[in-house]
C-alpha cells in the first residue's frame, strides 16, 4: 500500500513506525479517535479533507484506507468513497489532518461544496472496495475512476470508461468488467450533464471504431437498428470508399432513445451486412 504524499505525522517517521498498526474502524469503535471530515469543494480527486483527532494516552499509528465511504450530513449530497490510503501517526491526544482523494458514490446526488460537513462513514461493500484498493495501487485519472466507482454505485454502463484500446485503462476495464458482470467494453457511453446531480445517468452518444478493409471501390453505409429492425440513425450512405483500411469514429446520438437493445450495421454494395456491432441502452 502506498504511503500519501499528502501526509501530515504528528509524529516523526522513525518513532510512528515503531508503533503497532491498528485500522481505522478498530479505533472508531473503541472511541480512541474522533474524525471531522469536510469537502474541498468538487466530488472527485482531492476533495475532502479529515482531521483526526486522538484521545488515546497513547501514540497511534492508523491509516484512512482505501475504500473507506464518508457519509454526507445532507441526504441530498452525495457520499464520498476514498480512492488512496492515507496514512497518520498521532502522538497521545494529538491530531492531524490528511486531505483524502475521494469521489462521489451517489450520481443521482448534488456535489458537495466548500465546507460540506460527512460523517465519520464506513467501509465500502466488497466490490467497491476491491475497486478502491486496485485504484490506489495504479494511476488512473480522475475522470476514470469515477466514471468506474458509478458503474459500481449506480449501474452505470462499463462503457463510460472507454473502450478497449490497448492503454494501461485496460487493466481496470477488464478488472471492473469482472465485477460488474458487464462485458469489457467495445463502445464507449457519454452521459448528459445534469444541473442538479453529479451526473444525469442518461446515455447521450454511443461511439465506437469500425475498423474496415477493401481491396476495391467500394460504396460504405453505417447506421444503427434497434432490435426490431427500425432505422435510428444514419452515419454513412453510400459513401465512395477508395481501396485500403479505414479505422473510423461513428457516434449515435442517443439522448432521447428508449432503453433497449441496438447495433450498428456496417454494409457495402452486398447486401447482406459486412458487420452487426450490438450495444444496450
Amino acid at each position: 500500500m502506498r504511503a500519501s504524499t499528502s501526509l501530515l505525522l504528528a509524529l516523526p517517521f522513525h518513532a510512528a513506525m515503531a508503533i503497532e498498526f491498528t485500522p481505522l474502524v478498530e479505533l472508531l469503535e473503541r472511541g480512541q479517535v474522533t474524525l471531522y471530515p469536510k469537502g474541498l469543494g468538487g466530488h472527485s480527486g482531492d476533495c475532502l479533507s479529515v482531521a483526526v483527532k486522538s484521545t488515546s494516552s497513547v501514540p497511534i499509528r492508523t491509516s484512512i484506507p482505501a475504500g473507506w465511504v464518508f457519509v454526507s450530513e445532507l441526504p441530498e449530497v452525495q457520499d464520498l468513497i476514498v480512492m488512496r490510503e492515507e496514512a497518520i501517526a498521532l502522538e497521545p491526544r494529538g491530531q492531524a489532518t490528511v486531505t483524502c482523494r475521494a469521489f462521489c458514490c451517489e450520481a443521482s446526488n448534488s456535489g458537495p461544496d466548500a465546507g460540506e460537513l460527512f460523517r465519520k462513514g464506513h467501509p465500502a461493500p466488497k466490490k467497491l472496495m476491491a475497486l478502491a484498493q486496485l485504484v490506489d495501487s495504479s494511476d488512473y485519472s480522475d475522470d476514470v475512476v469515477q466514471s468506474a466507482v458509478w458503474v459500481l454505485s449506480n449501474g452505470h454502463d462499463i462503457g463510460s470508461l472507454g473502450a478497449l484500446d490497448g492503454s494501461p485503462e485496460d487493466t481496470l476495464r477488464n478488472r471492473l468488467s469482472l465485477l460488474s458482470g458487464q462485458p469489457a467494453p467495445c463502445y464507449t457511453v457519454r452521459y448528459a450533464p445534469s444541473e442538479h446531480a453529479a451526473c444525469s445517468g442518461r446515455p447521450e452518444s454511443i461511439s465506437r471504431i469500425i475498423d474496415y478493409t477493401t481491396a476495391g471501390a467500394q460504396r460504405l453505409t453505417v447506421i444503427v437498428k434497434n432490435d426490431a429492425g427500425r432505422l435510428m440513425e444514419v452515419m454513412y450512405d453510400r459513401e465512395l470508399m477508395a481501396p485500403g483500411e479505414y479505422s473510423m469514429p461513428v457516434t449515435a446520438h442517443v439522448l432521447d432513445w428508449p432503453k433497449g437493445r441496438y447495433a450498428f450495421y456496417v454494409y457495402t454494395d452486398e447486401a447482406s451486412p459486412v458487420r452487426r456491432l450490438p450495444f444496450v441502452l
